[in-house]
This record gives structure tokens, C-alpha cells and sequence, in this order.
């Protein structure tokens, strides 16, 4: 370019700052077209941030006049990220039949429940990142936006962690989503029977099923289970309570088993274990077992066939029927304990055989090490006989000693008694310790009891 041309130089900045642009306009009397003069221009339009020096040099030496030519560019703010919430459980589950490993599909199992312990996560928060702060072109910072922080969404039995990132649960249940808000239901309410909809439940707290249960479901609760049907032939267990508001006709299949007491309308050809009390305003044909008292209450307050084993008392009006149909009565030893008593003893003979067999094994690899042929194979085998004689002699202790307890306890339990307001009938076979006694005419207003050797009957006080 000759030296003797001039021109005016205009700066342009546009409306968000981030860039400057220089416009050559030829003018006689203007200035030279120099770096230095480009520069001294922006210099007096204050623009001191982003000049791009290389592109002043190329607009010298190729001039464009007329058009805008970007000689600055600031740094545009960086884009923040939100915060956001990882869901340690399903928030979207889908109900669907559990594939069995054989491939087959188990219908009752529909995964309807999600279960969760005290104190697991359920929800992490991650902060939120700011957007990094740009400058524009005039050296001036421009904040970068803040990244938008979401909540953690607490809802009913949830808290939040000291480090006010983690939200967990408060207790056992079954976690949900509630209105937007992470909840831990203790109590599980289902609003219809459990069939083929429902699938089998298994729930850590306690479960209220408003309809009945139908035959061949499972409804399992670490609490307490409350049915306002009938349950038919199906499965209720509970580590707390059960109660029945319409009783359980269980067709020879029913089972009912608490860990503390069962409250039933009716109880028919089921079986029913609790390890406290049974109360009920009618038993008829079913196996009937607790810790401590079975009680009839009600209008008829009667017991017909089957079997009844109860830790130490029973009140009912009737017992049996005036067709003498055959019903077992048994007080004064905790069945449960029995059948503990009864899977010891089962224990402790097979854990005596394995050391048994453990000892010839021994035996016969010592010998074999004495005579200096054992392979690495074989000192294994001793070392897996050794550990295993040691695992099951320090089993076969415990339980013995368990074994000794319950025995004693179970002589010493024979203070069972019967109460009838109205008539035990013929067929009745009273058992109370291990003494019997067969019921051969109607006894009205009695107590039955054991006194030394003999079943003993009085008047009912």
C-alpha cells in the first residue's frame, strides 16, 4: 500500500461486548493505515482484551474498506451445569414375572415391593457448577451463570445426612415417590386381594391387605400383617402379629405362622402357629399350635377336630362336638420349643457323624504322613478333615448345651390348663405333659388340669 494514503479508522463493538471490529474508510485526510495507528484506535475506544494482533497485521498489508474486520474477541462465559438427584432405587419400575434361572417364568412373583433397610441412600445430590466468568472486550468480567440447585426431595420417614448431600431412610419399608417427594412407607397398603395383580408379598415392615388373600400366594412381613378379607389356601407370615378380620379358610393348604400373636374371626382346616397367644371365635379341623395361650372368644367359642398344642392355657366354650368328632387338645409344653427340641436332637446326631468321619479321614492320613508318602493333594485333604472337625465340634457344643437347657425347661413345664364355660364332648384326648386322658362323656363347667400323675377335672371358676 502506498504510503501516501490515508484513512479513518472506526471501531465497532458489538451489543454483548465480546467483539471489536475495525472499519477502513479511505479519507485523503485522514491517517496512516500503520499497526501502530490500528492499535492507538482501539486504545482510545478502551478495548484491551482479546486483540488479535495477527489479524491487525493481515488487515494492513490486504486493506477491506468498507466492511467490518474482527480485531478483538473477548472470552463469552462459560455454561453452567445444574445440579441434579441419583435415585438409588427404581423410580420407574415396571411390574413384571420374575424369570426363573431354568427359564421359567414365575407369575406371583411380580416385584411389585421395594424394600429398603434403615439408614440405606436413596438419594445423592450433586452441587451444582457455576458457569466460569468471561471477559469482554473491554477487559470487564461478565459473571458466569449460576448452575441451578435441586433439592433434595425429603418426604415422610427420610433424612438428610450430616454431609447435606445423601438422603436415607429413617426405618425398614418400602420406598416411593409421593408428590414429588422421596418416602418410606413402614406400612405397606394394598387396596385389593392379593391374586395374580399383586404377585406374592415380601415387605420389611408391616402390611394391611384391604382384600382377601387367595389361594396359593405368600404374603412375608418382617412386621405385622392385618387382612380385612378371607384368607383362603394361602401363606401369611409375620415376624409380629397377624390379624385375620374375616378369618382363613385354608382347604387343608392355609398356613398362618406369627412370631408374636394371631387374631382370626375363624379358623378352618388350616395351620396356624404363633409364638404367643391364638385368639379366635371358632376352630374347626385345623392344626393349631402356640407358645402360650389359645383363646376362643365369641359366640360359640368352640374347637372341633384337629389338633391343639398350647404352652400352658386354653379357654373355649366347647370343645369337640356331639358327633365326637376326634380333637387333640395338648397344654403344658410349648410346642415351638418341641420342635426345636426336635431339630437339635436331628442336628446333633448329624454333626456327631461328620466328626465321626472326620476322625477315620484323619486317622487314615496320618498314617499315610508317618510313612512319609503324603501328596500336597492329600495334606490338603488333612487340613479340609481338621478345619471341618473343628467347625463342627464347636457347633455340636453350642447346640448341646442348647439342647440341655430345653430339656430342663420341658420337664418342668406341666402346669398346662383347659377351661371349658360349656361342654368338652366325647372324642377329645386331652394331653397335658405327657400325661393323656380320653374324653368318654360330655363334662360340663369344668377346669382341666394335672395334678402329679392324674388329668384332674373340677368345676369351672
Amino acid at each position: 500500500m502506498s504510503s501516501e494514503q490515508k484513512v479513518d479508522i472506526k471501531v465497532m463493538v458489538t451489543s454483548d461486548r465480546l467483539k471489536a471490529s475495525v472499519v477502513l474508510v479511505q479519507n485523503q485526510n485522514g491517517v496512516d493505515l500503520t499497526f501502530e495507528n490500528v492499535m492507538n484506535k482501539l486504545k482510545e475506544n478502551k478495548i484491551v482484551f482479546g486483540i488479535d494482533e495477527e489479524a491487525i497485521k493481515r488487515l494492513i498489508e490486504n486493506p477491506v474498506f468498507g466492511t467490518p474486520v474482527v480485531v478483538a474477541q473477548g472470552k463469552p462465559p462459560g455454561k453452567p451445569v445444574d445440579g441434579k438427584l441419583i435415585y438409588h432405587f427404581d423410580i420407574k419400575r415396571e411390574i413384571r414375572p420374575k424369570e426363573l434361572p431354568d427359564g421359567r417364568v414365575d407369575y406371583k412373583d411380580l416385584g411389585i415391593v421395594q424394600n429398603i433397610r434403615k439408614d440405606d441412600i436413596l438419594v445423592t445430590m450433586i452441587d451444582p457448577v457455576d458457569g466460569e466468568d468471561g471477559r469482554d472486550v473491554f477487559g470487564g468480567v461478565i459473571r458466569g451463570q449460576k448452575g441451578r440447585k435441586i433439592n433434595l426431595p425429603r418426604g415422610k420417614n427420610t433424612y438428610i445426612d450430616a454431609d447435606g448431600h445423601t438422603l436415607k431412610a429413617a426405618c425398614d419399608g418400602q420406598v416411593c415417590i409421593i408428590e414429588g417427594k422421596v418416602t418410606v412407607l413402614n406400612t405397606l397398603e394394598i387396596n385389593s386381594d392379593i391374586d395374580n395383580s399383586t404377585g406374592n408379598i415380601n415387605f420389611v415392615g408391616n402390611v394391611h391387605i384391604k382384600g382377601s388373600v387367595l389361594s396359593g400366594f405368600k404374603v412375608v412381613a418382617e412386621g405385622n400383617i392385618e387382612v380385612d378379607g378371607i384368607v383362603e389356601a394361602a401363606e401369611i407370615e409375620a415376624k409380629g402379629n397377624v390379624v385375620l378380620h374375616k378369618g382363613i379358610t385354608g382347604m387343608g393348604k392355609g398356613k398362618v405362622v406369627a412370631g408374636k400373636s394371631v387374631f382370626a374371626k375363624f379358623i378352618e382346616n388350616a395351620t396356624v402357629v404363633a409364638g404367643e397367644d391364638i385368639q379366635a371365635e371358632a376352630i374347626v379341623h385345623s392344626d393349631i399350635k402356640c407358645g402360650n395361650k389359645l383363646i376362643l372368644v365369641g359366640r360359640k367359642a368352640s374347637i372341633v377336630g384337629g389338633s391343639c398344642k398350647v404352652g400352658r392355657e386354653i379357654e373355649a366354650k366347647v370343645i369337640g362336638s356331639y358327633l365326637s368328632t376326634t380333637t387333640e387338645i395338648e397344654v403344658g409344653v410349648d410346642p415351638l420349643m418341641v420342635e426345636r427340641y426336635r431339630e437339635i436332637k436331628r442336628e446333633i446326631s448329624e454333626l456327631r457323624e461328620n466328626v465321626k468321619k472326620c476322625d477315620q479321614g484323619i486317622e487314615v492320613l496320618r498314617k499315610i504322613e508317618a510313612a512319609g508318602h503324603l501328596t500336597d493333594d492329600k495334606r490338603e485333604m488333612l487340613q479340609k478333615f481338621t478345619r471341618s472337625k473343628i467347625m463342627a465340634s464347636e457347633r455340636l457344643k453350642e447346640l448341646q448345651s442348647e439342647y440341655e437347657e430345653i430339656e430342663k425347661r420341658l420337664e418342668e413345664r406341666n402346669e398346662g390348663i383347659i377351661k371349658v364355660q360349656d361342654t368338652v364332648y366325647p372324642g377329645v384326648k386331652i394331653t397335658i405333659g405327657n400325661v393323656c386322658k380320653l374324653i368318654k362323656e360330655p363334662v360340663k363347667y369344668c377346669r382341666i388340669y394335672r395334678e402329679d400323675a392324674d388329668i384332674k377335672i373340677a368345676p369351672y371358676a
